[in-house]
């Protein structure tokens, strides 16, 4: 029934929004003054937090290409919300958190294993809860900035942003599967340099780096949770460093693609 791209998009609009609708989960503040204005209309502001909760749930799809790196990328920000007593701070249960962190990690040790996987539906459930969570964080707080819940979620997000843009200009549909992304392309480079036979240590070297970075970027974002002009540098860093490697990684493959046509 959800082959298509539209039907699928279609019901994650309409659970969205109801969820959010019954939650009154909501952005309240960006702090740009015009664009929180905005966000005081409550059908402006379902409709904004309804797009970017679209944007993370597609996102943590679209970087569901090698074992353990949307678990591993997720239990990354329990742990900093955990190491920040953010949930303490903000009201939420530490056992709770520690118990989702506990069975994140045990799914995570089964996915690099080839035993679980979380498919479409996995990665889908998880963007989605953890946008939920993390959007009530800010709002129980506004002295936290925003920036740092981008920060946390850059990656997922900045992935299905930078495909759309690039398919765009390739002339191809959004929805299309390719085999363009950036952990597809590390993946391939990792394989190669290090001339790995072995596809499943391949993958799972290959995601442990790139959450490693990850994890880096966001202990360096919570040594200033409340600056957003700090947050906004640590974004444009991940941007940069991602556009960069992609680049350089795609001439990688075009490289070595060359290479097996002669």
């Amino acid at each position: 029934i959800f082959n298509s791209p539209l039907k699928r998009l279609f019901f994650q609009v309409l659970i969205i929004i109801t969820s959010i609708s019954f939650s009154e989960i909501g952005i309240i503040s960006t702090r740009i003054d015009f664009i929180d204005h905005l966000l005081t209309n409550k059908l402006i502001n379902i409709i904004f937090t309804t797009f970017c909760i679209l944007i993370v749930i597609n996102g943590s799809n679209f970087i569901d290409g090698l074992n353990g790196l949307v678990l591993g990328y997720y239990s990354i920000i329990v742990f900093i919300i955990l190491n920040t007593k953010l949930d303490v701070v903000y009201n939420f249960q530490t056992i709770l958190m520690v118990n989702l962190l506990i069975i994140l990690i045990i799914l995570l040790l089964f996915n690099f294993t080839n035993k679980i996987f979380l498919g479409d539906n996995g990665s889908y459930l998880i963007g989605f809860l953890f946008s939920i969570y993390l959007i009530r964080i800010h709002q129980i707080n506004l002295e936290l900035s925003p920036y740092f819940i981008i920060l946390l979620l850059w990656y997922p997000c900045f992935e299905n942003l930078f495909s759309i843009i690039r398919k765009k200009i390739s002339k191809i549909l959004a929805t299309e599967p390719d085999n363009n992304h950036f952990h597809q392309l590390f993946f391939l480079y990792i394989s190669r340099k290090l001339n790995l036979k072995n596809k499943l240590i391949a993958n799972n070297l290959s995601s442990i780096i790139i959450n490693f970075y990850n994890l880096t970027i966001f202990y360096v974002g919570i040594q200033k949770l409340n600056s957003s002009t700090f947050q906004i540098q640590l974004i444009t860093i991940n941007i940069f460093v991602y556009i960069s490697l992609y680049i350089y990684l795609k001439k990688f493959k075009d490289k070595y693609s060359d290479k097996i046509f002669n």
